[in-house]
């Protein structure tokens, strides 16, 4: 049962790496922009799979909440979208979150990537632990 939760015990360990009070607050409006735009996203790929199978046995009124909540997802996503992308000043983002149609998936990669972009800066490009084989591979038995 102990070997199931040694996960937990690196969490105390680690303290991480310290960033500027700039790049934390960037860090967390990408994580808030990725929570928003990820669950609207899989509620609108829920909403087509539902229409496009015609799915028959969910009452009306959880269509029509559902639906209110998409849209409610789908405008916070387009302001917090637009705003962090402005804010980051990355253009390019920025003219993908303003389009109505594509806010959504480009919040969301928008938000994975620019933090991938962090990471690999913060942490260093090669964070892969080494490999237990020497040089020589397979081929080399001892």
């Amino acid at each position: 049962m102990a070997g199931l939760l040694d996960f937990t015990k690196y969490d105390k360990d680690d303290r991480g790496v310290a960033v500027g009070p700039e790049l934390a607050a960037e860090l967390r409006r990408l994580a808030n922009l990725f929570l928003v735009s990820s669950i609207t996203l899989v509620l609108f790929l829920t909403r087509a799979f539902a229409e496009v199978f015609r799915v028959t046995f969910i009452p009306r009124p959880a269509y029509v909440v559902w639906g209110v909540v998409m849209l409610t997802g789908w405008a916070m996503t387009y302001v917090y979208g637009v705003f962090v992308t402005f804010k980051a000043r990355r253009w390019g983002w920025f003219a993908l979150c303003v389009i109505p149609f594509t806010c959504v998936p480009a919040a969301a990669a928008y938000a994975w990537i620019r933090r991938q972009e962090i990471e690999r800066t913060v942490l260093g490009e090669d964070r892969t632990p080494a490999g237990r084989q020497k040089r020589g591979g397979r081929k080399t038995r001892r």
